[in-house]
């Protein structure tokens, strides 16, 4: 059995094939993207049988009469009414084919709608994938999404990680798998088995890490949540320390701003994670600017979780202050397995981790900018002591 023939592992799959297929389009694509910026009107394909293989920022349409080969896509909205020769890999609002596909659809997208045929497989992760009674899907349908309704023919499997919806005159010549629901009705055709999958959904997903989409083995493994929890505290725990042996005024200045100002940083903490996904939104927007808007998001991502890691930090500081004991060590070590414990209480914990996220974002930029006002650039930190005998 390969991997993907693991009903589990094929949703997992369809996520890392449309994230490659946006990163394809994202770099190469950002130069042809220019012609599309700021509002300029759909692509055409054109009829000579080519077509720029990445496009950015624009709806992409291909006409009833027109022929064009594999395309890349970040846009609005992919529509094919004529013929593509290969394969369509679209990030976008939505992606819908009437004509022909000969290869496979890959597409992160609102919703992804086969009127047409495709010859190979779709794999989408979407709010909605739908196989139109007149339509006709070569190869598998493998979806991540809210709702996958085929009303025609699919000729291999079809996994939904959460309702899947077989109509009247639907055919598959497959497996069907879902992750939550299955809504059949009498005049469906299965000629494969049907199988309820809870691994498939979103609930079964985030219990824990697969092995198998890391090493490519034939069986799916889970690591247990406890264990996850325990190698994220273990990660944050040496983060916070090098943190605090690398930048131990910084880290001593975020200390006084909570003790001072613990409303203000969260009120800080809250616009800067609404400020910063807005700015990098209006980056995006520019669609030469949609690679550093990527970049941005994932350096703030990081800034975020080492955001946490202080306010784990300044929480146990504020803890042991209580107690009269003064130990940044010791104050990194409750914070940091408080947090992690308190965590794991449904509902309370994502909460709870959220706000300690903010108290740590908002503490950082308050220090940050308190730094510049008094004319520091939030670099220097003091130099540790001079270990030479000589030293003064």
């Amino acid at each position: 059995m390969s991997r993907t023939d693991s009903p589990a592992g094929a949703t997992r799959f369809v996520a890392l094939v449309c994230a490659l297929a946006l990163a394809a389009a994202l770099v190469p694509g950002a130069a042809a993207a220019v012609p599309f910026a700021n509002g300029a009107p759909a692509a055409e394909a054109p009829t000579d049988g080519q077509f720029a293989d990445q496009t950015v920022g624009s709806d992409v349409v291909v006409g009833p009469d027109e022929t064009v080969s594999d395309l890349e896509v970040v846009s609005g909205d992919v529509v094919v009414h004529g013929t593509v020769e290969g394969d369509v890999e679209a990030a976008a609002g939505s992606v819908r084919v009437t004509g022909e596909v000969t290869d496979d659809v890959q597409a992160a997208a609102g919703s992804v709608t086969v009127e047409g045929r495709v010859g190979g497989t779709v794999e989408a992760a979407a709010g909605s994938v739908e196989v139109g009674p007149d339509a006709a899907v070569g190869g598998d349908v493998e979806a991540a999404a809210g709702t996958v309704t085929v009303a025609g023919t699919v000729d291999g499997d079809v996994t939904g990680s959460e309702t899947v919806r077989l109509e009247d005159g639907a055919t598959v010549h497959g497996d069907v798998a879902y992750g939550e629901s299955l809504d059949r009705a009498d005049g469906a055709t299965v000629d494969g088995t049907v199988t309820h999958d809870e691994s498939l959904s979103l609930d079964g997903l985030q219990w824990g890490i697969t092995v198998d989409d890391l090493e490519a083995l034939d069986e799916l493994a889970f690591l247990p949540s406890p264990v996850v929890g325990l190698l994220t505290a273990v990660g944050a725990l040496a983060v916070g320390a090098l943190l605090l042996v690398v930048f131990p005024d910084f880290s001593g200045e975020m200390v006084e701003t909570v003790t001072d100002q613990p409303g203000r940083s969260v009120a800080a903490g809250l616009a800067t994670m609404i400020a910063v996904p807005a700015a990098l939104l209006a980056i995006a927007m520019t669609v030469i600017g949609l690679p550093l808007a990527f970049a941005g998001g994932a350096v703030f991502a990081l800034a975020a979780w080492v955001a946490l890691v202080y306010g784990e930090y300044l929480v146990g500081r504020r803890v042991l202050a209580e107690a009269g004991v003064d130990d940044r060590w010791a104050a990194l070590v409750v914070g940091v397995v408080g947090i992690e414990l308190l965590a794991r209480i449904p509902l309370f914990g994502d909460l709870l981790t959220f706000g300690v996220a903010l108290l740590g974002l908002g503490a950082g930029a308050l220090t940050i900018a308190a730094r510049r006002r008094d004319g520091d650039d939030g670099t220097a930190e003091t130099p540790p002591p001079d270990p030479s005998p000589g030293a003064a």
